[in-house]
């Protein structure tokens, strides 16, 4: 691993004075509060990510990302993004490895990714990269974005693995991201990917994803209604989830999100609910610490209660 980051930080600082270098750690300190404990206590560093950006012209541009896999053992470097953005006559085209349109503006609308990944990215509902063809663009006077994607459905951490391909899609109105301008939107994502369940057998995992969001006056707030269902299995996932935040000042802001999870909508019993408060506080650029309570309810079974202390380095 450490071969690989030598190579990578050489590669990417011969380059530096081309593009835009930038990069972001996560990291954190566990304490389980529950009665009867499950979780280990301790520091944990969960991901490093390092990106590249670099315009060549007016309408060609293009993007490498890494991501450093810390909690995967051994640990994992992979290549998250590596496309190539070409704003043609027609929309702009995305070629190569490429973040997903499925959940991309509500992680954009929670706004924490550090503290916790958004609901379908943390659910696993789509992989929020893969390898293949992006087309996107407005309407409506700029309001109205759409995105439509077809890829090899597998993610960036794997090959292709069969002959069929996911096709995604993405409408949204108004401001996408939230996380960086006031405004509202709501939006829709659907994905529809085949696969063979047996040699004579084919059957689709399908989600669809209804959203909508708000920002201004230093208060942000987010909901989702999210499913997932597999024809071959004949079993529907769902989530609500909904997030707030509001800056109490330059330097601090306070912050909650819950979601409700349920793995098969036909059984009763076998949910979740997950919810987060916290309080970021950002003593200087680039870093942000954030004391949090995470509570764990099952809809059956003992709960657990941790408390954390998240860390997010950007330069």
């Amino acid at each position: 691993i450490m071969k690989k980051l030598l190579l990578l930080s050489l590669f990417l600082g011969s380059i530096h004075t081309q593009g835009i270098f930038s990069g972001v750690t996560y990291f954190d300190y566990t304490y389980d509060l529950s009665e009867n404990a499950i979780n280990d206590d301790g520091f944990g560093l969960k991901r490093v990510y390092f990106t590249y950006v670099e315009t060549l012209s007016e309408n060609i541009s293009y993007k490498f990302q890494t991501d450093i896999d810390y909690k995967s053992s051994p640990i994992n470097v992979y290549l998250k993004n590596a496309k190539l953005d070409w704003k043609s006559p027609i929309g702009k085209l995305t070629f190569g490895m490429q973040g997903m349109n499925i959940f991309n503006v509500t992680e954009k609308t929670w706004g924490f990714r550090f503290l916790q990944k958004s609901a379908m990215d943390k659910y696993k509902f789509s992989s929020s990269a893969d390898i293949g063809l992006g087309y996107s663009g407005k309407l409506a006077d700029d309001n109205l974005n759409y995105s439509i994607m077809y890829t090899n459905g597998t993610g960036y951490k794997a090959s292709e693995n069969d002959e069929h391909k996911k096709i995604s899609a993405q409408f949204v109105y108004g401001e996408k991201k939230l996380v960086k301008k006031d405004g509202f939107n709501i939006g829709t994502s659907f994905s529809i990917e085949p696969y063979n369940s047996d040699e004579t057998t084919t059957n689709n995992k399908t989600v669809m994803s209804f959203y909508g969001g708000y920002a201004g006056n230093g208060l942000r707030v987010g909901a989702e209604f999210d499913t997932h269902t597999d024809d071959g299995s004949d079993i529907t996932k769902q989530i609500i989830a909904g997030y707030a935040s509001y800056k109490l000042s330059e330097s601090l802001e306070g912050l909650f999100y819950i979601d409700m999870y349920d793995p098969d909508t036909s059984t009763e019993n076998d949910g979740n609910t997950d919810m987060i408060v916290g309080l970021n506080y950002k003593p200087a650029k680039g870093l942000t610490m954030t004391p949090n309570i995470r509570i764990s309810t099952p809809d059956e079974g003992d709960g657990t209660t941790i408390f954390m202390m998240n860390f997010e380095f950007k330069f």
